[in-house]
């Protein structure tokens, strides 16, 4: 690795840490304005999050752009041979420009809880099929590069405990013959963040509880 090569991995390894920096501050607004309701689907959060997450003075700072529901172009699409509305679509995209190259980070959200639940409108709600779901829908298409490796999943807990959803979804992991989550060091003084390793790569999982 030349010495161009080796700051730029470094570069982008700030910019990773910028973008977990913003979402933790935006998390903390969302959550202390209080104005959402646990009845909500995961797209309703993370439209919440990205609103805060921009009036975060980081975010400003380090100039850094936010999209929704990104539709990825792969090579197939591009050339035709598959259309645009089947491509897949992740939740959210952070950007920036850093000298002569774009920064690009992504995010991938899912609703989690520990137990069954009720909501308020009496739809049910299963852990375990949020639980595989995340696993299934979320960690497998970041590692398999269905979404781009440059992100991170984040998980809004709704119901029960963390550490109780982390062996959960361990379990899972653990069938499918991944490598489990391991507690990570905190970023922006928030402590539920956990990295899965897989080939050379880590998968960043950051957990917000929004109870």
């Amino acid at each position: 690795m030349n010495f161009n090569e080796k700051n730029v991995k470094i570069a982008r390894v700030g910019f990773e840490y910028k973008c977990i920096y913003i979402m933790i501050d935006g998390y903390r607004l969302m959550k202390a304005a209080n104005q959402y309701s646990l009845d909500w689907e995961e797209e309703q959060f993370t439209a919440q999050l990205i609103n805060f997450i921009e009036r975060c003075p980081s975010t400003k700072n380090w100039k850094i752009h936010i999209k929704p529901e990104i539709r990825i172009y792969t090579e197939e699409i591009i050339s035709g041979e598959k259309l645009p509305k089947q491509a897949s679509q992740i939740d959210m995209q952070m950007l920036s420009w850093q000298s002569d190259y774009e920064e690009i980070y992504h995010v991938e959200a899912k609703n989690l809880c520990e137990n069954d639940w009720t909501k308020n409108n009496g739809s049910k709600v299963s852990s375990s099929y949020q639980l595989n779901r995340y696993v299934n829908k979320g960690v497998l298409h970041l590692m398999s590069g269905y979404y781009p490796s440059s992100g991170c999943m984040c998980g809004y807990i709704l119901e029960g405990n963390t550490e109780k959803i982390i062996q959960k979804l361990n379990s899972i992991l653990k069938k499918k013959l991944l490598n489990s989550l391991k507690i990570s060091s905190p970023v922006n003084n928030h402590s539920t963040i956990y990295n899965i390793k897989y080939d050379e790569n880590k998968l960043v999982n950051i957990f917000f509880d929004l109870k």
